[in-house]
């Protein structure tokens, strides 16, 4: 069974470049390594929410996405990669940043 784990991240719009910067040469290396057991990374930014485009008192929010073959795997990233990685975006993003995590299951069509 195929999960995708979802982080989305919500900064600061005038933050984008840096979020970007640190997500690219920080955080991917970490949570993409080789023995992490998550592939396939993707990114994405919301533009429209329930039909409207958030204004910047919303902040700017960034979904990471990664895949793995079982829940199981995804369980022991999340409890042995990730959390270096979200204090580390605390420490250079917070207080005024934030996170959330998602995770799902590949359903097929």
């Amino acid at each position: 069974m195929a999960v995708v784990y979802n982080i989305t991240f919500v900064i600061s719009p005038d933050r984008e470049s840096d979020f970007l910067g640190w997500l690219r040469s920080e955080a991917v290396p970490i949570l993409f390594a080789s023995d992490a057991g998550a592939v396939n990374p993707r990114l994405h930014t919301v533009i429209e929410a329930g039909g409207e485009k958030p204004g910047p008192e919303h902040g700017l929010s960034m979904a990471l996405q990664a895949e793995f073959d079982s829940e199981e795997s995804a369980g022991r990233w999340n409890d042995e990669v990730l959390p270096s990685v979200l204090r580390d975006f605390h420490s250079s993003f917070g207080p005024h940043a934030l996170f959330f995590t998602t995770l799902l299951q590949v359903v097929g069509l």
